[in-house]
């Protein structure tokens, strides 16, 4: 099967939109399939050894076509005197909005416009743009479309009635939770949404080990952590974490803050809600953060090991990959009492769920569960045999296979030349 995946960013970029396609486009191609990926560079975004990235590479099998965001001329053109009335005037509110904030590229229209590719997966609709893209070249060339929006039910861009009209140009939807799926099926005029979820790589958390991680750190092994992994921001509950550690540490000053990922106010590019609720820990409790703004991902297991507790109190999810993470841990896992969320973490039985944008019922939980061993080995044991029973990147890879392989043409497009699916 031919395959085109159009995604705003791709590796090395990191995020869960980003992992999420990679994973399942390497792990496609390595099952024989013909994958090309159609991304966007990511400003900044280097290889390891510094070179910048090239337009166009193969990566574990998986042909990379990279194209650059047109930042420069669309930002240019909207401060033109009466661009976004103009804008107004020629498309809806919703559509001008999109494009008035999301990136662009012509290319990449033209691209999935004469792809020669099967089945069209857009990941990651965040910006919107690609996914609006994808849609008027499928209107003017039939495609088979396959949206997988990652869809963050709370955020003022998911209730856009653009992004329901988006969806129902999809032939196939992939959702990651039941929560999500409901929400598309009440949007969308296509309710052929299959729940496919988010995975991890077991082989990945082989080897891990928290104790070298507390020895780097200097945190003694027999010190309470409660730790958070990931992109330092107020919608992943990191502001929140942070107040809550300060109620914690009025009754034990032992317990450490483990705070890994980038954005960290050391950083010098923080979050400004995150910056503040740094700028408000008194020297003391300061001292007991631990703060790894950045690590190798080999290192990413061993430090969820040197953890006691995980906590990622979102605002917003799609899914939440990094309570797998902890989960392959044995950790107890803390989230929000969220759609998505509470699809994933069973309250009670393998984490718990906190009600949103609450410090004290966080630090209250955090002190009930660093005072019950049992409960929170429980809890990681039960999300450990979950995770590995039904959250693996081979089961979603498997999963989304047999949708594409459902929704592709009876008889397939006259084959191009083997080098290109675009």
């Amino acid at each position: 099967m031919r395959i085109l995946h159009v995604t705003p960013d791709y590796y090395p970029a990191m995020g869960g939109g980003e992992s999420y396609a990679q994973q399942v486009s390497e792990r496609l191609a390595a099952r024989g399939h013909e994958v090309t990926v159609l991304a966007m560079n990511s400003r900044g975004i280097r290889r390891a050894d510094g070179r910048p990235l090239p337009p166009r590479d193969t990566v574990n099998r998986v042909e990379v076509v990279r194209l650059n965001r047109t930042y420069a001329l669309h930002e240019r053109l909207l401060r033109i005197r009466g661009a976004y009335r103009t804008l107004d005037l020629l498309l809806d509110s919703q559509r001008a909005r999109m494009l008035a904030t999301s990136p662009l590229s012509m290319r990449a229209f033209v691209l999935t416009l004469l792809t020669r590719a099967d089945v069209v997966g857009v990941f990651n609709w965040y910006h919107g743009s690609l996914a609006y893209q994808t849609c008027v070249a499928r209107r003017l060339r039939r495609v088979r479309l396959v949206g997988i929006p990652l869809t963050h039910t709370e955020r003022p861009w998911a209730q856009s009635p653009l992004l329901s009209h988006l969806l129902s140009q999809c032939d196939a939807v992939v959702a990651m939770t039941d929560h999500e799926k409901r929400f598309i099926e009440a949007r969308s005029r296509r309710p052929n949404v299959h729940v496919v979820g988010a995975g991890v790589d077991p082989a990945q958390f082989a080897a891990h080990d928290g104790r070298r991680i507390r020895a780097a750190h200097g945190i003694p092994l027999d010190a309470p952590v409660v730790g958070y992994i990931g992109r330092m921001s107020a919608t992943k509950g990191v502001v929140t974490l942070i107040r809550a550690m300060q109620a914690v540490w009025v009754g034990d000053p032992t317990v450490r803050l483990l705070l890994a990922g980038s954005g960290l106010p050391s950083t010098g590019r923080c979050d400004p809600e995150v910056s503040t609720a740094w700028a408000g820990l008194s020297p003391a409790e300061r001292s007991r953060v631990v703060a790894i703004p950045s690590f190798r991902e080999e290192d990413k297991a061993s430090i969820f090991d040197a953890l006691d507790l995980f906590s990622m109190v979102s605002t917003a999810e799609s899914f939440g990959i990094a309570y797998l993470e902890a989960w392959m841990c044995g950790k107890a896992v803390m989230g929000s009492a969220i759609g998505s969320t509470g699809c994933v973490i069973q309250d009670h039985v393998d984490g718990r769920l906190i009600p949103l944008d609450d410090p004290r019922a966080l630090a209250a939980c955090i002190i009930e569960l660093l005072a019950d061993r049992s409960a929170r080995d429980a809890m990681g044991r039960a999300g450990h045999a979950k995770t590995r029973a039904s959250f693996t990147w081979e089961r979603v890879t498997e999963a989304v296979e047999q949708i594409y392989t459902a929704t592709r043409p009876a008889t397939r497009p006259d084959r191009q030349p083997a080098d290109a699916v675009v």
